[in-house]
């Protein structure tokens, strides 16, 4: 018997090629899962809608595999199924926006979606972005440790501070409005729910006055934290080729990576402080869910895979104590520019450093191994539909054996895989995280899959895989 398998999919798909076709399809991979939001769209334009797919800040060249309304890329205007319940928001500084939904859109179609599901026995999972809150005041933003408000134009998960008291209580509340409009669901599944590390910056937030406040009431030195992320911040700043050197030498011996814990214990604690945020935010959403009357609903935690994990604060070992399932992510094509979008930072403070010894050094920094020689920025970028990603994908192996082995059986691991690549890199895809002690895989998403996709994941998921024990199936 095959592992477990999901599908991200959303009513979109539906709206653009019938529900029986869609499902079929799904049902063809052997997935006895979809993961489906609540949200309508329809044909719009680059003023009053937004790219689809997204650009993730310079990924001009990304589409969907399959077409929407005959494109592949195109603007879409979205609309919530149901209107919010504000009753979940009574007293809070923030409100939810919501439009009314155009007569010629089914508001009732994510609920037929629900419907199809059950009948072929699937669990059903929604999902919320629970820190992305529309207008976000300024205070309640990240900061990184220089005091700057990172540019939304160079960010792909615009989140407030997840140690603002505002921030948090939306965020529980988004979680439970979701929930209670909802028929049945099986499980909720929260994203962005840590501290973003697409920006070499990004590394370096949150230091509002939120954080600070925060670290203080959790017992940290704030004052010995705030100095130690200063120095490595600074140390970036003033890097030579014996320094970037020196760096790369540090990740590959233990001995001197505890030398450098030891003298910067600060940054240590910051690290400490961004998991006790996270998982925090974690137990009190879950807190909340139980107490709700919803005890029953599965919380499920996508985020960062290793190594960015432990800088993001998703320490999946600890909120394996709180939530009932974790998704590392998988996502090549954004693997596949952060050397550049890193790097281009690293030069910038640096101008006399080589491009190459610096995507050496991020390459080492992050395990982000590929093959080629004598690196450029231009060797790095979101990558076409057909375009080859520029990453080692038995890399894969060893992120999600990581998470499984912090998690410790306690709860499944099933890796969000991402479908943006092109056809044999899938194949290489599925095969790795099937061959890994995850106990399954969730794909991301449905739109991203060809038909030929669809037939490799059926064929190398559950044909090739017949006979190999489920890890952990009771789960599902």
């Amino acid at each position: 018997m095959a592992k477990f398998l999901g599908i991200v999919m959303t009513p979109l798909d539906v709206q653009v090629e019938g529900m029986n076709a869609v499902m079929d399809r799904i049902e063809s991979t052997g997935a006895t899962a979809i993961n489906c939001s609540r949200t309508l769209n329809r044909q719009s334009d680059s003023h009053t809608g937004f790219r689809a797919p997204p650009l993730d800040i310079d990924g001009y060249y990304r589409v969907f595999d399959r077409p929407v309304w005959g494109k592949h890329e195109l603007y879409l205007e979205s609309f919530r199924a149901k209107k919010p319940d504000l009753s979940w928001y009574d007293n809070l500084h923030y409100k939810p926006e919501w439009k009314e939904i155009p007569n010629d859109l089914d508001a009732d179609l994510p609920d037929k979606i629900h419907e199809s599901a059950k009948n072929r026995g699937w669990k059903i999972y929604t999902s919320v972005t629970p820190l992305a809150i529309p207008k976000l005041r300024d205070e309640d933003k990240m900061r990184w440790i220089n005091g700057q408000i990172p540019d939304p134009n160079r960010r792909v998960a615009n989140q407030g501070c997840p140690s603002s008291p505002n921030v948090r209580a939306w965020a529980i509340a988004t979680v439970l409005d979701e929930i209670s409009q909802q028929p049945r669901v099986d499980g909720i599944c929260l994203d962005w729910v840590e501290y973003t590390t697409y920006l070499l910056e990004d590394h370096f937030s949150c230091f509002n006055a939120h954080s600070r406040q925060h670290m203080q009431e959790l017992g940290y030195d704030s004052k010995r934290i705030e100095q130690d992320v200063i120095d490595l911040w600074n140390y970036l700043h003033n890097l030579t080729s014996d320094r970037l050197d020196h760096t790369k030498r540090i990740v590959q011996n233990p001995s001197e990576i505890i030398d450098l814990l030891v003298r910067f214990s600060g940054y240590c604690d910051f690290l400490r402080f961004k998991s006790d945020v996270v998982h925090g935010l974690y137990h009190e959403i879950r807190k909340a869910m139980d107490q709700s009357g919803y005890a029953n609903i599965e919380l499920v935690a996508n985020g960062w895979a290793p190594p960015f994990n432990r800088s993001s604060g998703m320490d999946y070992g600890r909120l394996a104590e709180t939530v009932q399932c974790v998704r590392p992510k998988l996502y090549t094509f954004h693997w596949s520019s952060m050397p550049r979008w890193y790097g281009q930072v690293l030069k910038s403070w640096n101008p006399d450093l080589g491009e190459s010894a610096i995507l050496e050094a991020i390459k080492t920094w992050f395990n982000l191994p590929d093959n080629i020689k004598s690196p450029t920025f231009a060797n790095y970028h979101i990558p076409r539909a057909t375009e080859n990603h520029p990453v080692h994908f038995e890399t894969f192996a060893h992120r999600v054996d990581e998470v499984v082995r912090q998690v410790g059986e306690r709860v499944p691991v099933t890796p969000l895989a991402h479908g943006y690549v092109p056809l044999e890199q899938w194949k290489q895809t599925v095969t790795v995280i099937r061959d890994t002690a995850a106990d399954g895989m969730w794909v991301q998403r449905y739109c991203y899959l060809s038909d030929e996709k669809i037939s490799a994941l059926a064929e190398i998921w559950n044909v090739e895989n017949e006979g190999r024990p489920m890890a952990l199936g009771s789960f599902f």
